[in-house]
């Protein structure tokens, strides 16, 4: 039967209470109010029927590409939904990496596709290979689909990498989905997007992520522009529109990307370096240290890591994701968009439970 419900994020909602909650993937919640809204923000209504213009206007400069390539949707889960539905028929391969972000194979099964897989390893940092992926790719292969950064590792698979995967799936006849949610973080490094790396690559994100503005709930796809009109009348059997205040809020917020992002990388920064030194000085711990982003895979040796996590939880108020949840037991995903002195409170409680 096809799964009608995702198990990782029913979990990570009823996680959200936690006053230390490091599994929450994003940045720190951006306040509305920095953003300087006006009074047309909320009672006037534009046009909007296929995405409001300036808001697609603005993705569009920001990532290098066309307008008609821009498809507004309610956040990157539903982008992901509607290129994967645009794409994929019941029976379709969808070669997918582990470790995964749950969300992404539980789609595939929902619309009555095949998961088929590659794995990112550990001894390599967590990359991806190219010839690891070539190698799995069948003729019924549709789409080839991974997170870049990494999610839940925050590994980073530069352009070349990119274009050699979608090299091998061009072979096959099969579409390349990367999810760039976390890849703003490396703007201002000048990786921009990874999708005109070739015609087959399409990409989704959001503000939701990097800028912390999970509220607004605006994501988009980024597709050649004959399969973004596919995506786009897809869409309106889904959302129809988006809520226009939301699109409004969100283009003043393109419109300052470059400042939040710096605040929060250098926040981010911070406790990069605090994390690499508290597994480095804990024997049962042990990463490779993400390229960026908010996120990192932990590995914990001996112990039960679910019990452990419950524990942690319960007992000295910290949430972190299980590494089950992506395919990678014996680990936990760590987040690290919170505020510096809350982090590493944090880990002073998690080195208590360890020991």
């Amino acid at each position: 039967m096809r799964p009608k419900r995702s198990d990782y994020l029913t979990w990570s909602k009823h996680r959200s209470e936690a006053r230390y909650n490091l599994a929450r993937s994003g940045a720190p919640r951006f306040p509305l109010a920095d953003l300087s809204p006006a009074l047309d923000d909320l009672v006037t209504t534009d046009p909007h029927e296929d995405g409001w213009p300036p808001l697609v206007d603005r993705i569009a400069a920001r990532y290098g590409v066309s307008a008609p390539e821009v498809v507004t949707t309610h956040g990157c889960s539903m982008a992901n939904h509607l290129a994967y539905a645009a794409l994929l028929e019941a029976g379709d391969e969808v070669l997918l990496e582990t470790p995964v972000y749950e969300p992404l194979v539980t789609l595939t099964r929902y619309l009555g596709a095949r998961p088929t897989w590659v794995a990112r390893r550990a001894a390599a940092d967590w990359h991806l290979d190219p010839a690891d992926v070539k190698r799995a790719l069948t003729p019924r292969t549709k789409l080839v689909v991974f997170s870049n950064l990494h999610n839940p590792t925050g590994a980073f698979d530069d352009g070349a990498g990119v274009a050699e995967i979608a090299r091998a799936a061009e072979e096959v006849g099969a579409r390349v989905l990367v999810d760039e949610v976390y890849l703003e973080f490396l703007h201002a490094a000048g990786v921009k997007t990874f999708a005109g790396v070739a015609p087959n690559v399409l990409t989704t994100r959001s503000v939701t992520k990097a800028f912390g503005l999970d509220t607004l709930r605006i994501g988009w796809v980024i597709a050649e522009p004959a399969l973004a009109e596919r995506i786009r009348r897809l869409n309106d059997l889904f959302s129809v529109t988006i809520a226009h205040p939301s699109e409004r809020l969100a283009a003043r917020a393109l419109d300052q990307a470059d400042g939040i992002l710096a605040r929060t990388n250098a926040d981010l920064a911070l406790n990069l370096e605090t994390m690499d030194a508290f597994v480095r000085a804990q024997p049962r711990l042990s990463w490779s240290r993400p390229r960026a982003g908010t996120v990192g895979l932990v590995r914990v040796e001996g112990a039960d890591v679910d019990d452990w996590v419950e524990r942690l939880h319960r007992e000295y108020e910290v949430a972190v994701v299980p590494g089950r949840f992506f395919d990678a037991a014996g680990h936990i995903r760590v987040a690290l968009g919170v505020a510096p002195d809350d982090f590493r409170a944090a880990l002073e409680r998690m080195a208590r439970s360890l020991a």
